[in-house]
């Protein structure tokens, strides 16, 4: 740099053991001392008496580098200088010439390092009008270089080196680096931009902290009576709502019922009717939990003897479902079930105890307590809330019904050979049997460069039955020119059911399928024009669960409320329209207090503009890696589910999914939270359902399980069940969330037939390339790196733990005379022990948490099963399904966390495309007109300003679904084990 003499040169140089790379020495703000041993020559007009001779040990914290804000030099080359403590009075540099052998690597990463610093600089040196952002360098900082440098052979071969448009990931990572040498040049110039506070590199980040004010958990009244007498509840603050607060909130609550149906009531007195409700007496030896002596229940009909017996339909009180033995906010409310009792012992007209006056299709909060309601049914294949129907009113058992037409001619679908469904085109379709064109995975083609879901286009027709068709699949048609830019969720391996196709097969060969296809083409997600649901993400984290249940085309998030300012930033630098988010960056308490307390804030959503919510509340009060459960901490974060309940509770929205680890519906509760949460919901009046879903059924390679809470306001459609796609591993056992009150479980791992194969850890990450001890970053890969760096001692470790078998770990090398024993503790070297043990490469990742603990003896399963260092942030992007476009913002170790904290992509992609297909319902019929109902303009909103309508949008309904918008109730369960009202045998 001008004004420094640089008069020596380094030859043969190299950082004395352990190596590290010269940009991590500024990195830290604070500067380190380092060391250096070299040969040192003489440049220049010098004493021919002085030769080179040899520095050991010289201590040094400075690195320089030349040829800033000159675009005409195409590479810094050997204008690299450091300068040692001794020398910083004389203000004399070494320039780093030929690195030795061992130091090599590291330098030549340094050096491209170095040329991304040069060109960094020069770009902001190039406009100083320009306010340069991240987004910059998505793709303008990529084009700015090819017009500066583009003909020169040594830019070239450094550009082929990073291998991508996209320099965000790599200014990220070295964004401590790359502000210490533009700051040193000149603070005032390259300090402007807001670059700095994107990357939450300066002082004033481009998300404001929110102050903290309220440290308790923010609950509404409502929800306090339905939590107080959990473990947890001395947590909850009780906040009332302000008076203009509460008037909105009670015409959104006058809203949502208002549309349940025609009122109806049955009579108390007078000889039993069809219609009328009845109640009978319990069973001496009855299996049911319940402590209430009477049994009620809806006459359907009667028999044709001449003892009168009676056909019913149960009733059941929120004790009998789900909700347990937990506080159901309304002790009148029954719920209408699926169960009847035609294959059950019979039920005679003596045996009635009483007739009961009921209430259908009505709720009224401030009715008296004495009067039973029905407004739901519930139903016990799958223990779901929905609202209730005329035609649940009799049940199916002895009608000989005719299957209902869903697939048609030009229909794509899935179909089952063998043991996997295949996606197929059907050419024409019968009462029985069906003709198919059955549709080619090009990666069986041996094309090598290609996704899972990439199908070829044949004339290869089967006819098979009808019953082998299982539902139907999304396929569109693209060209080859779009094959790098293939939209979610085309491009996603096959999670949602997505498939494309570019070629067909012509002979031996593949050619572009250029004319329009026979069959129904997939929804096109750049032309969609469905009304999207305004969403508040709450505990969003990075926002990959957002991000996802946005892909499925039907949501669109506007507020959000985190914590973490990283995980704020990443959210920002992931969205498509970050100018238009409101992002809180602060406690969900302080976000609930202004809302319902009706302060006036721009980060905060008011009553009436909020149709969907995402939660993903603190999961570690319930996890079973807390070992810790009941302490301050575990307890607060538990209790943050009555702070999700009670944004439902106050901004009633349409829709709303919540996760939380399985553990929150563990039979080991006294209290069961998962059954208290339904509880509140289920009191709201919304229909609900529990999915327990695996990552790995969804593509992800990672040993997950989550539970998942859908909800659904009065009328709307549910959400079905996403389709899973891909197999259980090998050894999967059944699981279930829970039991019911009549002994049998509940939420069950679900064993559909799979479309492809679990995806292994090796599989999701084998193009990633090697690196070794993870020393020296990945040029192309900037978060191919661990979150941690090992000392040498534990490095020596990590190089003695056994490969082969690659889980015992610690154990393994103890055993082998590797490790001495005497160095670990008694637990870490336990037989059962997994601590500092490999990951399988053909089994899925474990289970991503906040941060990697390889000395764990439960979790330490995170070394690489290949190389001796730790899982890379890259590796666990894989495993949490991070499209490796997305941009991580912070260190190593906040990267890690961000992703331990999300929702894997795959599940939420699914669970955004359930959302999109219960959307595109609601525009026809009672549905639309509830929804219509329910978007109007609040009365307290000004004039002129009238929310917009849903209108109805035929062109995102394929034909093929048409047939297939009602929804199809199972009024009677096959297996009498699973009946209501009959014994079970021990």
């Amino acid at each position: 740099m001008a004004g420094k003499e640089k008069s020596r040169k380094q030859n043969n140089y190299c950082i004395a053991s352990p190596f590290l790379c010269v940009p991590r020495i500024p990195q830290d703000g604070v500067r380190s001392t380092f060391f250096f041993d070299g040969i040192i020559r003489p440049e220049g007009e010098v004493n021919p008496d002085v030769g080179p001779f040899y520095l050991q040990r010289i201590a040094f914290s400075i690195v320089s580098l030349g040829g800033y804000e000159d675009p005409d030099q195409h590479t810094v080359g050997e204008h690299i200088w450091i300068q040692s403590i001794h020398c910083q009075k004389k203000d004399i540099w070494y320039r780093l010439g030929k690195p030795s052998a061992a130091y090599e690597p590291y330098h030549q990463f340094f050096s491209w390092l170095a040329d991304l610093a040069k060109h960094f600089v020069d770009y902001l040196h190039a406009d100083q009008e320009r306010d340069v952002t991240l987004n910059h360098f998505r793709e303008d900082f990529h084009n700015w270089l090819l017009t500066c440098h583009g003909e020169n052979a040594d830019f070239i071969a450094w550009l082929a080196k990073y291998g991508s448009h996209d320099f965000r990931h790599a200014v990220n990572a070295h964004g401590r680096f790359l502000q210490g040498q533009a700051f040193t040049i000149s603070l005032s110039s390259y300090g402007r931009h807001t670059l700095w506070d994107e990357l939450g590199l300066s002082g004033t980040p481009i998300i404001t902290p929110q102050p903290t004010v309220v440290t308790n958990t923010v609950v509404t009244p409502f929800i306090y009576e339905c939590f107080k007498k959990l473990p947890w509840s001395s947590h909850l603050q009780k906040v009332g709502l302000a008076p203009e607060v509460k008037s909105q909130h009670k015409e959104m609550v006058r809203r949502q019922s208002a549309l349940l149906g025609t009122e109806r009531k049955t009579s108390a007195t007078g000889d039993i009717s069809v219609g009328d409700v009845v109640a009978l007496r319990k069973d001496d030896e009855s299996i049911w939990k319940g402590k209430e002596d009477y049994w009620y229940a809806l006459v359907q009909g009667f028999g044709s003897n001449k003892h009168r017996d009676l056909r019913l339909i149960w009733l059941y009180r929120a004790s009998d479902t789900v909700c347990a033995n937990m506080a159901y906010p309304h002790s009148n409310e029954l719920f209408l079930s699926d169960h009847c009792d035609c294959k059950e012992g019979k039920r005679l007209v003596q045996d009635v105890v009483k007739k009961v006056s009921v209430e259908f299709f009505s709720f009224n909060e401030d009715r008296d307590t004495s009067t039973l309601f029905v407004r739901q049914t519930y139903q016990t294949k799958d223990e779901t809330f929905r609202t209730l129907n005329k035609s649940d009113f009799s049940c199916r058992c002895g009608l000989t019904e005719t299957p209902t037409q869903k697939f048609k001619a030009g229909d794509t679908v899935l179909a089952q050979f063998a043991n996997k469904l295949k996606p197929a085109e059907v050419i024409s379709i019968g009462p029985e049997e069906a003709t198919l064109r059955v549709f080619l995975y090009r990666r069986d083609l041996r094309e090598k460069n290609c996704r899972p879901n990439e199908l070829v286009y044949c004339d290869d027709s089967r006819t098979i039955p009808v019953s082998r068709i299982k539902r139907h699949c999304h396929i569109r048609v693209f060209k080859p020119i779009h094959i790098p830019n293939i939209p979610c969720p085309y491009n996603r391996d096959g999670t949602g059911d997505a498939f494309y196709i570019i070629y067909k097969k012509d002979g031996e060969n593949l050619i572009p399928l250029n004319s329009s296809p026979s069959f129904k083409e997939g929804f096109d997600p750049s032309t969609s024009s469905l009304p999207k649901l305004k969403a508040l993400n709450l505990f969003s984290g990075g926002g990959t669960f957002d991000r996802g249940l946005e892909e499925g085309g039907a949501i669109e998030s506007k507020w959000a409320v985190e914590w973490g300012l990283q995980q704020m930033l990443t959210y920002r630098a992931n969205h498509p329209d970050a100018k238009g988010l409101k992002l809180f960056c602060g406690s969900v308490n302080d976000y609930l207090f202004q809302a319902i307390t009706g302060k006036e804030n721009t980060y905060v959503a008011r009553i009436g503009d909020v149709h969907f919510i995402s939660a993903g509340s603190p999961c570690q009060g319930y996890s079973s890696a807390n070992a810790h459960k009941e302490n301050e901490i575990s307890m607060r974060n538990s209790s943050m589910i009555a702070s999700v309940a009670s944004y439902i509770d106050l901004y009633r929205p349409q829709y709303a999914i919540l996760e939380n680890v399985t553990g929150m519906a563990s039979r080991t509760h006294k209290q069961n939270p998962l059954s208290q949460l339904l509880c509140a919901f289920v009191g709201m009046g919304y229909q609900a359902r529990v999915f327990n879903l695996d990552a790995w059924s969804f593509g992800a390679p990672q040993s997950r399980s989550r539970l998942f809470i859908a909800i659904t306001a009065p009328g709307l459609h549910i959400l079905e069940h996403p389709a899973l796609t891909h197999s259980h591993p090998p050894g999967t056992k059944s699981r279930a969330l829970g039991d019911n009150p009549n002994g049998l479980t509940f939420g069950e791992r679900r064993w559909d037939i799979p479309v492809f194969d679990f995806v292994s850890a090796r599989s999701a990450t084998q193009d990633l390339p090697p690196i070794d001890t993870a020393r020296i970053m990945s040029i192309p890969w900037p978060d191919h790196r661990p979150s941690r760096v090992e000392s040498e001692e534990k490095q020596a470790l990590i190089q003695n733990i056994p490969k082969y078998p690659r889980t015992r770990g610690l154990v393994g090398a103890i055993a082998r005379g590797w490790v001495d024993p005497l160095e670990h503790s008694a637990r870490t070297k336990a037989a059962h022990s997994k601590a500092w043990s490999r990951t399988h490469p053909e089994k899925l990742f474990p289970t991503v948490t906040t941060g990697v603990c390889p000395f764990c003896i439960f979790t330490g399963q995170w070394l690489h099963w290949q190389e001796d260092r730790l899982v890379t942030v890259q590796e666990v992007r894989r495993a949490q399904g991070y499209p490796d476009n997305e941009v991580l913002i912070g260190r190593p170790v906040h990267q890690w966390k961000i992703v331990g904290n999300s929702v894997a992509r795959q599940v939420a992609l699914a669970l955004g495309l359930a959302v999109r297909e219960a959307c595109i319902r609601n525009q026809y019929g009672r549905s639309a007109q509830i929804l219509a109902a329910n978007t109007t303009t609040m009365p307290e909103e000004p004039k002129g300003q009238p929310r917009s309508t849903p209108k109805s949008s035929t062109a995102l309904l394929p034909t093929k679904r048409c047939s297939d918008i009602a929804v199809v109730i199972s009024s009677c369960k096959a297996d009498i084990e699973s009946t209501k009202r009959q014994k079970m045998s021990p």
